[in-house]
């Protein structure tokens, strides 16, 4: 799958303004989940997913090594992108959609040791 396919999703929302906020916008949304998957997990994400996508880029994002629930997520990137609420979870969904068509029926792998939280959001997806 190509990373524009993740641009393009992003980039279709109104709120976000241009290319380069869209992919910004891709790799925090995607740095920070793979910041609660361990580390041997977040390999097999970035593995599945396309450049630049890699391990390092999305470890570069990575928020905070605390664990957060999924409604610290929706914060954190509504902080990073001045987003309100509805707009930030709007933009997870849009990017986790295109995260999971890109590692297919792996994704039950990735979030079968996320809390309940973290598992609803990716499957609402």
């Amino acid at each position: 799958m190509e990373y524009e396919r993740f641009v393009d999703a992003a980039g279709k929302l109104p709120f976000i303004p241009d290319r380069e906020t869209a992919d910004a916008a891709v790799k925090a949304v995607i740095g920070v989940l793979a910041s609660k998957l361990e580390d041997e997990q977040a390999h097999q994400l970035s593995d599945n997913l396309p450049e630049p996508l890699n391990y390092e880029r999305l470890h570069s994002h990575q928020i905070r090594k605390l664990p957060i629930s999924a409604d610290e997520y929706i914060a954190v990137i509504c902080e990073q992108f001045k987003l309100d609420d509805i707009q930030a979870s709007q933009l997870i969904q849009e990017t986790l959609r295109v995260t999971k068509e890109a590692v297919k029926d792996k994704i039950n792998e990735f979030t079968s040791r996320l809390p309940a939280d973290w598992s609803a959001l990716i499957e609402a997806a």
